[in-house]
């Protein structure tokens, strides 16, 4: 510094200085202080320290010292070392001792760690977290909340049951089975959990018993309508069908098989299979489920071959169209399942999820994969679907498949729904082609040119889908968020007014063909890329890059074969000259 606060006194002595010795409340910078008066000054931080009782962390250090009978010094301001003899010498001069020359560490608990004004601010691990909410007793510690959430929701699908509609065939036999089953399904979940958490000590072998007892009638009664509309459906393949179908698989049925199976397997406090066997009986079931959804799949082919010559060509071209994307979406859901790909597993459940939601207000909502069914009108895919969703989030599943939400994760089912979105709006695109075919013999919904427009509106949501997911993989990291962001803006954007304008004009709401599928992907695309905290560096600021880099060493994009042939261009370019002989 320029001037001297102290008039120029001792600046030989005192060239480190960077504290006054004169005045407590002059700071200069420029010089370091010599060891008396580094004492001084020390003297009485260490008094209030010594002085004050051990402090929580996080609490206010501050301590009142007017009950101490201590005088600072009138010239340095020093306060005396508090418990210090006066006729101790030691305790008032200064030694020239190495012991001496050794700073003392502040007073601090063993265990506590302060980051105050430090620039950090560490994250709990979840286990470190407190729970303020609500405290279970004891006994109730064993219930899973994954458990819970399963039982609530296997309630809430065989109550909706009641309310959506069942079957279109006017056949007692059906409905009564059907309330029987749910009736049935609804009291063994109560009773099933009065017996587990009301006696002081649980019959759980009684308890898994009835809970398969209670719940298998629900699986049998839907399996038995699934299994009356294609024996009824057989012999009117190819025939026209004036009055309907025979029997007519209604959303109430799917509910009914996806509560029976969420509810039918023994919870974790109740008894579970080891993890190979779980593993094997999941892979078994989807198995199954994909073998009926084949055979399904090649009865709705078949009809759709009849039909051309009873029923006309532009019903049957109609029915490929919807059998078309049906058999998408469900190939996504079951081959991520049977693969174990985590990512697309994660992905098509929370998919598969928001249909079953939506479906749970159908009477309401009146949406269009809601609708009733059957093997003798179309493709029959929904109780498919359904069923692989719940073999799916099953605890003998999931258990055999740990899956992971960490900040890089989301990242990855962002790119995944980029690729679901890029890949579905395809098909829907081929839809919108077939649909204005079939438009020109009136069995389309809408006009030609409208769907030809949707078609090109379809097409542009395949690329902005293609565009964020590029982004995301090759992009800055930066840049990268940023340009998925936008991307998910505009499948929100133009999503929302192809909806509005296809409800105008063919009455028809949110579908994957009407702008709802590029709405709700790009709302959940929006909110990973951005409600997820991304990682932090030491500063505390968000560290973009580092998280970028973790997903792309992690969870990458698929590695082409041409990035794997090594690069031998230096080599060949460099002469190489023949041995002499």
């Amino acid at each position: 510094m320029d001037r001297d606060p102290r008039g120029g006194q001792d600046r030989d002595q005192d060239d480190d200085w960077i504290f006054a010795i004169d005045d407590p409340h002059s700071l200069p910078t420029d010089r370091l202080p010599d060891r008396a008066a580094f004492d001084r000054y020390a003297t009485p931080l260490l008094a209030r320290r010594a002085a004050s009782p051990a402090l929580p962390p996080g609490e206010n250090e501050t301590v009142d010292l007017s009950s101490l009978d201590l005088e600072p010094d009138t010239s340095t301001g020093a306060i005396p070392m508090v418990g210090a003899d006066d006729e101790d010498p030691a305790a008032t001069e200064p030694e020239d001792s190495a012991e001496d020359d050794q700073l003392v560490a502040p007073l601090r608990s063993p265990g506590a760690v302060s980051y105050a004004r430090s620039g950090t601010t560490p994250n709990a691990e979840h286990d470190e977290i407190p729970l303020n909410g609500l405290v279970l007793p004891d006994r109730f510690k064993e219930l899973g909340v994954f458990d819970a959430l399963r039982d609530v929701l296997a309630l809430i699908c065989l109550v909706a049951a009641l309310t959506t509609t069942f079957t279109l065939a006017d056949s007692q036999l059906l409905e009564l089975g059907g309330k029987i089953g749910i009736g049935t399904g609804i009291a063994a979940l109560v009773i099933v959990h009065l017996l587990r958490w009301v006696p002081e000590k649980a019959p759980l072998g009684a308890v898994r018993i009835l809970r398969v007892a209670g719940l298998l009638p629900a699986l049998l009664v839907a399996v038995t309508v699934i299994v009356a509309d294609l024996v009824l459906s057989l012999p009117k393949l190819f025939a026209s069908l004036p009055e309907g179908p025979p029997v007519g698989i209604g959303i109430g049925v799917s509910l009914l098989l996806l509560g029976a199976i969420l509810g039918i397997e023994p919870r974790a406090h109740e008894g579970y299979l080891p993890k190979q066997r779980a593993r094997r009986v999941s892979r078994t079931l989807l198995l199954g489920v994909a073998g009926g959804a084949t055979l399904a799949l090649l009865i709705a082919l078949v009809m759709i071959v009849g039909r051309v010559f009873t029923t006309g060509w532009a019903f049957s071209l109609m029915t490929f169209a919807n059998a078309l994307v049906s058999a998408l979406l469900l190939a996504i859901v079951l081959t991520s399942a049977l693969r174990r790909e985590r990512a697309w597993y994660v992905f098509s459940t929370a998919v598969v999820a928001a249909l079953v939601i939506a479906a749970l207000a159908d009477n309401t909502l009146g949406l269009q994969f809601a609708a009733p069914l059957s093997f003798a009108s179309g493709f029959v895919y929904l109780p498919f679907l359904v069923a692989a969703f719940g073999l799916m989030i099953s605890r003998s599943f999931v258990r055999s498949m740990p899956v992971s939400f960490r900040r890089t994760d989301w990242l990855v089912y962002t790119v995944r729904a980029f690729e679901f979105s890029a890949l579905m709006h395809a098909a829907a695109v081929v839809w919108h082609l077939l649909a204005a075919i079939a438009a020109t013999a009136g069995q389309a919904p809408g006009g030609t040119v409208l769907h030809l427009i949707d078609a090109v509106v379809c097409a542009c949501f395949v690329v902005v889908s293609l565009f964020g997911r590029t982004s995301l993989l090759s992009r800055p990291a930066v840049t990268a968020r940023a340009s998925g962001v936008v991307a998910a803006l505009v499948l929100v954007v133009v999503g929302f007014l192809d909806v509005i304008v296809n409800s105008l004009a063919m009455a028809a709401g949110a579908g994957l063909v009407t702008g709802g599928v590029a709405l709700f992907i790009g709302l959940g695309a929006a909110l990973m890329l951005t409600v997820p905290a991304p990682v932090r560096d030491e500063f505390g600021a968000p560290d973009v890059t580092r998280m970028f880099a973790d997903f792309r060493a992690r969870d990458g994009g698929r590695v082409s074969l041409l990035e794997r042939v090594p690069d031998v261009a230096d080599e060949t370019a460099r002469r190489k000259i023949f041995p002499a002989a």
